[in-house]
């Protein structure tokens, strides 16, 4: 990816538009679970900041991952999703916008859960950290559903 991805229209500072602090103060927390998330990894250089891209506090927030100067064009970047659902973070290459990255998000989780209601093997899925069991496949594609449906067209 050479282009970062444009943050001229997420909802940040005085543009965010939530009814309460309540609501602010949630989102505040979601910053700090996609923080403690990403640092369960090594980044390096490291992650230098998070842009609050879509939120709906307690359910989901979706934040663009920015990393310190110095990593490759194409590293730069990363989608953090964090909320009531698995914590997943992936690449910006072909998901520029928060509407892209979510339905990303959605495709991940659904393959994970397709698989383990059908018994395949999970080597080849996003590496969710739970026991795979059909009645947390079925939960999280009950989220996805309720993502694409109600969430995507709000990003």
């Amino acid at each position: 990816m050479s282009q970062l991805v444009d943050t001229r229209a997420f909802p940040t500072g005085k543009n965010l538009d939530y009814e309460s602090e309540e609501e602010r103060r949630e989102l505040e927390v979601l910053r700090a679970e996609a923080w403690r998330y990403l640092h369960t990894y090594s980044w390096n250089p490291p992650i230098a900041d998070l842009v609050l891209a879509f939120g709906l506090a307690p359910v989901l927030a979706l934040f663009l991952a920015r990393r310190e100067p110095g990593a490759r064009p194409e590293d730069a970047e990363r989608w953090v999703v964090v909320g009531n659902l698995p914590s997943m973070h992936f690449e910006t290459d072909d998901t520029p916008t928060p509407a892209l990255a979510l339905q990303l998000y959605c495709a991940i989780a659904q393959d994970w859960a397709d698989n383990v209601l059908a018994g395949r093997d999970l080597s080849e899925s996003y590496p969710i950290p739970v026991v795979p069991t059909a009645e947390l496949a079925e939960n999280l594609l009950g989220r996805v559903d309720f993502i694409r449906t109600k969430l995507i067209p709000l990003a």
